[in-house]
């Protein structure tokens, strides 16, 4: 092992001894403890119930807290089977023939049986924890199925294609309204004590009353036509420049964890009004997000972290939110710039560097820029590592994001994702300017989507960078369908299936452009990783890339991380995937020190 290796193991591994810790769920929590290798079950106390092998995807602890379904996976490939965990005897039972993929499960009121979706097999399966009588229904085909708790025997999301997903309460058959897209549906006892269902959807949240009457004003656009009546929508909220991404019921309030302006707030709603709006958590020495919301035994809980501040739960009070000292603190410090587009756009990306140190620096600059997913700054253990090791580490939030609202989302988005890799070539050149980095110190990284913007960006403008890493990244933009789960990104590329769209394509096309690449001409170098469990895109495109940029004379290799997939991965895989792209950041920046970042010979 090299000594720049050797140094990046060191500290990659100091960083991987922080735990992940998880909300309370019924009394219980799943997550990762300090220094433990994989996710466990734990009491609110912090004693473990079970840390089995493979992977814990989900849990749903019985109402008398003696028994927990779960959600186990042997692999990384996100397919799992159903088990029950016996808290008391710490053990579990698994249920091979209940095949799941994130799916949901309800609790019978008496803890004796429970439902459960299993939606690789197609079946809703009711089993009996006394008898251990099972009973399947087969679903219909094209239908998704979820289970959610409410009324007195939970409600049920019926998801259909174009014709969105209509919520149902079980007990009495009542349907509660439909929905383009259902996110998540919880009970809400509202200010004036009726019974009602809080729904989280595309368009925001909704209110809805639960008293047997068939709602008939939520229709397709999610709004009703009708508040404070029977059967019909007791509020709306929606704000267009917010990206929800969490809810939690918190006595007479509805707490909202959003994204606004490229951070996390927390919004406080009374009957659908807004009555505090506030910035979830700060510190002068690191930038915070809130990552997730939650109330167990009375209290909201939040989960908090930042790129040098491992993950956390902390609890909100009347006198706030108190954010324990980070332990990495003492060697770095992240900074917030905004640098503008070329079409006057603001971009924000987050710089953690280390701590007294003057640039340029030896950079990793990571994006995503899709979905509407926000990328906000994190604890994730490459992180500080590569700061340890003398190098800086920043996050670009692109258009096509969930970072401002729908409008930022949109536009980089189908017809105009052509944008997004245009905004990750204005932020490094912004770092550049700046004298944060230079382009000979910059390797661009991007995982999944990410990865085709980062190729995208370091193919067409390779003036900006050294290098650039992809990981499980579909790169071949007009052939999405032969991926798994390809289908489902077509609209976010644009593909409707038009000559015109795969003519705007092939132009976006990392792995188009590299292929039409001469010899000679200039490439960074490039390392492309593939997931040896990946259930989601298949390794053939970062193969092709690979030979592509081979060809033209270019620096390319491949890495396979085996054991990892696009889900929940063990420590021991993520080490080695991270070690192998930080070893690489290295090598392109021709060693990871701030002397020699100045030019100083060692």
């Amino acid at each position: 092992m090299s000594a720049p290796r050797s140094m990046l193991d060191d500290t990659l591994t100091r960083a991987e001894r922080h735990g992940r810790p998880g909300l309370p769920i019924g009394g219980f929590t799943l997550g990762r403890a300090d220094e433990r290798l994989r996710r466990g079950i734990h009491r609110l106390d912090g004693t473990t119930v079970i840390e089995p092998d493979g992977h814990l995807h989900r849990i749903f602890p019985s109402p008398d807290r003696r028994l927990i379904a779960v959600e186990w996976a042997p692999s990384a490939d996100e397919n799992a089977v159903f088990g029950i965990v016996d808290v008391a005897a710490g053990t579990l039972r698994l249920h091979p023939d209940i095949r799941l993929r994130y799916d949901t499960v309800l609790w019978a009121s008496d803890s004796r049986s429970l439902d459960v979706v299993a939606s690789r097999d197609r079946m809703l399966v009711t089993l009996d924890l006394q008898t251990g009588e099972q009973r399947a229904i087969p679903l219909e085909p094209d239908v998704r199925l979820r289970l959610f708790p409410g009324g007195e025997s939970g409600l049920r999301a019926l998801s259909s294609g174009s014709r969105g997903t209509t919520l149902t309460d079980r007990a009495t058959g009542t349907p509660l309204g439909r929905w383009p897209a259902l996110l998540r549906a919880s009970p809400l006892d509202t200010v004036d004590r009726r019974t009602g269902v809080l729904v989280w959807h595309d368009g925001g949240l909704d209110a809805v009353a639960n008293d047997g009457v068939a709602n008939d004003g939520v229709g397709n656009d999610g709004v009703g036509s009708g508040s404070g009546a029977k059967g019909g929508l007791l509020w709306h909220w929606h704000d267009a420049d917010a990206q929800i991404v969490d809810v939690a019921v918190h006595d007479e309030r509805v707490v909202v964890l959003a994204v606004v302006d490229g951070r996390s707030v927390l919004i406080d709603l009374v009957d659908g009004i807004e009555v505090e709006r506030s910035e979830a958590a700060s510190t002068a020495a690191d930038a915070l997000t809130t990552t997730m919301i939650g109330v167990g035994e009375g209290v909201l809980r939040l989960g908090v972290e930042g790129p040098l501040t491992p993950p956390q739960i902390v609890e909100r009070t009347k006198e706030g939110i108190t954010v324990a000292p980070s332990p990495t603190r003492t060697f770095g410090t992240t900074v917030r710039y905004d640098f503008p587009a070329d079409d006057g756009e603001i971009l924000t990306v987050h710089v953690t560097s280390p701590s007294g140190v003057e640039g340029p620096l030896p950079m990793i600059l990571t994006c995503y820029g899709g979905f509407g997913v926000p990328l906000l700054p994190l604890f994730e253990p490459t992180l500080p590592a590569w700061v340890e090791f003398g190098g800086a580490y920043a996050s670009a939030q692109l258009r096509g994001g969930g970072e401002r609202g729908q409008a930022w989302r949109e536009a980089g988005r189908g017809v105009r994702k052509n944008r997004t890799i245009a905004d990750l070539a204005d932020v490094a050149r912004g770092l550049i300017e700046a004298g944060i980095t230079r382009p000979e110190l910059l390797v661009l990284a991007g995982a999944s989507l990410g990865g085709v913007v980062a190729a995208g960006c370091a193919i067409a403008h390779p003036e900006l960078c050294a290098g650039f890493v992809t990981t499980a990244a579909p790169l071949d933009l007009l052939a999405l369908d032969d991926h798994p789960l390809g289908a489902r990104w077509r609209a976010e590329f644009g593909d409707d299936g038009t000559p015109e769209s795969r003519t705007r394509l092939r132009a976006l096309s990392p792995l188009a452009r590299a292929e039409k690449l001469p010899v000679g001409a200039p490439i960074p170098s490039y390392l492309g990783v593939v997931l040896g469990e990946d259930t989601r895109v298949l390794a053939r495109d970062t193969h092709r890339m690979v030979e592509a940029l081979q060809k033209a004379g270019g620096s390319a290799r491949q890495w396979t991380a085996a054991g990892a997939g696009h889900g929940a991965n063990e420590s021991a895989a993520l080490h080695e995937l991270g070690l192998t792209v930080l070893d690489f950041a290295a090598e392109v920046t021709c060693g990871v020190t701030p002397d020699v970042a100045a030019g100083v010979s060692l």
